[in-house]
């Protein structure tokens, strides 16, 4: 994996990072005040459905919080996810009229949803400071200065799963139609909408192996001084993002020799 040319290739990365946000807000209406509006109302959904009707624990954590936390991070794994998942059918006119290392798309896409994610987390922490104001009962802790690292993991993650359902997808065309499923089976075994306390003890290791799970609520400690975290849970979840990331780059630098022919 030639990471160096990969670097000097970073005036493209830009261009395709300033590509994914106009044309996806280009010729709409609220145009990127969806960045504010769509975790706000998943949010609202989350608080009716699993904190009124279903009824489950947060912790203590006020429920708009609780839950727009979880969705803000869960949102940009699914964004980085979705967006590797096609990289070759989407870009296949691309690649196949000039050279540039292909890596490039799907880290530019990353970038692109990681600035989609910093302006909401600023909306995030506009709600927090004012449940503060409220006398709500949480305390930050010093690892706050952490989630960016939290926030890189995350990013690989989505960044090596992509890639490797890409490299799959390319060929059996059929796997598609999983993909939605995957991503929904993995929605519900992450503490997005409910705490890891509610897991009974004995499975909570299991579920560490979920790289989101360590993500998640290790920022949900970080932020709120509450949580399920354990050192091991996080050592489980980075290794098996490593070993995705690292299957991944194997898979899409085999498939990228010759996917031309088989698109």
């Amino acid at each position: 994996f030639d990471l160096k040319n990969v670097w000097s290739y970073r005036d493209l990365i830009k261009l395709f990072v300033r590509r994914d946000i106009v044309s996806q807000y280009k010729q709409t209406i609220i145009g990127p005040f969806y960045f504010i509006i769509s975790p706000i109302l998943a949010t609202i959904i989350n608080m009716v459905i699993f904190g009124k009707i279903a009824n489950l624990s947060t912790d203590g954590i006020p429920q708009f919080l609780f839950y727009m936390s979880g969705n803000l991070l869960w949102g940009y794994f699914a964004s980085c996810l979705a967006a590797g998942k096609s990289i070759f059918q989407s870009n296949a006119s691309l690649f196949s009229k000039v050279y540039f290392p292909r890596l490039c798309v799907p880290i530019s896409q990353n970038i692109s949803a990681l600035f989609r994610f910093v302006v909401q987390v600023l909306l995030f922490f506009g709600f927090y400071i004012y449940f503060l104001t409220q006398g709500a009962k949480f305390e930050a802790s010093w690892g706050l200065l952490l989630i960016p690292l939290l926030i890189f993991n995350c990013s690989i993650l989505g960044l090596g799963t992509g890639i490797l359902i890409s490299s799959f997808t390319t060929k059996y065309k059929d796997l598609n139609y999983l993909y939605n499923y995957i991503s929904r089976f993995w929605f519900y075994i992450t503490p997005v909408v409910y705490p890891l306390s509610v897991i009974p003890e004995n499975m909570q290791y299991i579920a560490s192996f979920n790289p989101m799970v360590g993500i998640i609520e290790t920022s949900r400690y970080f932020i709120f001084g509450t949580g399920s975290v354990k050192p091991v849970y996080i050592f489980n979840g980075c290794f098996v993002t490593l070993s995705i990331l690292i299957v991944g780059l194997i898979a899409y630098n085999q498939v990228e020799k010759n996917f031309i022919d088989t698109i």
